[in-house]
């Protein structure tokens, strides 16, 4: 797989892999690197500013752009730099990717210890893309102790809407494999899928309609199915997608916040959000996509 179009696929597909699996022997003139050109300079000033005011998620996401060098010209020095700053505050995203870092050698040198010390920290605080990736080895064991506990880490991560976590645990839960049986509880997760245009659901959502279509007392759920699986869903990704527009709109909710600017007092480290503290609630605005959604590719 080729260096990533831009650097934010790997964040944004997280679930699937956070490292191009040949970025450490490529370079901007074997690849095609989406921010060439200035096109992204202006974010990026951008994300140096949050992070510099105690953005985590824009140091995250300022390492990738310095170990890949789409943007900026490549540095994994400062690349480690910038995401050591949100692993040292056990940020989650960042503990995921310089786990995924360790485990492939890229901008480190390969260590599996740290790989999996950084990966079950990452486990522990809850992150989807953790969880999902520790599940899988588990789920494929032949071991049935095993196998349950990594449907439990399948189902915790299925419970943040992470889109490979729902898909999987719904196919497991209509064919009974691991999970127990559901068919009409694999069919809403299917549908939901469906919904946000997961279109790799929609066999399985009309296999499902098919199964609970022979029982009599499913006739309105069998109807929401249909409904859902004839609508047709129009993703605005095709020719037209800029894919530095995701990076302006990412840096865009991160400046609403308004916790990161010179002379909040959020830059306090540990600073938390409650009663106490008086902090602002900031409520999505329309076409918004929640940030934690774009970093773990979620529904």
């Amino acid at each position: 797989m080729k260096l990533a179009t831009l650097f934010l696929s790997s964040l944004l597909l997280s679930g699937i892999s956070l490292v191009p699996a040949q970025a450490h022997v490529q370079s901007a003139n074997t690849v095609k690197l989406a921010c060439l050109d200035g096109r992204c300079e202006k974010d990026i000033k951008q994300l140096h500013y949050l992070a510099r005011y105690g953005s985590l998620e824009a140091a995250t996401l300022l390492s990738m752009i310095y170990a890949t060098g789409d943007g900026r010209e490549a540095d994994p020095k400062r690349a480690l730099q910038m995401l050591n700053r949100a692993v040292n505050r056990r940020h989650p995203p960042a503990l995921f990717l310089l786990s995924e870092w360790y485990r492939q050698g890229f901008v480190v040198e390969a260590d599996p210890a740290k790989a999996a010390e950084l990966l079950q920290s990452a486990v522990k605080a809850g992150y989807a893309p953790a969880l999902y990736k520790t599940a899988l080895p588990k789920l494929a064991s032949p071991d049935p102790a095993i196998q349950q506990e990594g449907l439990t880490l399948l189902q915790a991560a299925s419970e943040k809407q992470l889109l490979d976590a729902v898909f999987l645990l719904a196919r497991l839960q209509l064919t009974g494999e691991i999970a127990n049986q559901d068919i009409s509880g694999a069919a809403n997760l299917f549908k939901q899928l469906v919904r946000v245009g997961h279109h790799e659901s929609r066999p399985y959502l009309q296999q499902s309609i098919a199964l609970l279509s022979k029982q009599p007392d499913n006739i309105e759920q069998v109807a929401e199915l249909q409904e859902a699986y004839d609508i047709e869903v129009i993703q605005v990704i095709g020719r037209d997608f800029k894919t530095e527009s995701m990076l302006s709109n990412m840096v865009h909710q991160l400046k609403r916040t308004g916790l990161y600017v010179h002379g909040s007092m959020f830059r306090i480290r540990g600073q938390q959000c409650n009663a106490s503290t008086g902090c602002v609630s900031i409520s999505p605005r329309a076409g918004d996509r929640d940030l934690n959604q774009m970093l773990t590719n979620s529904l």
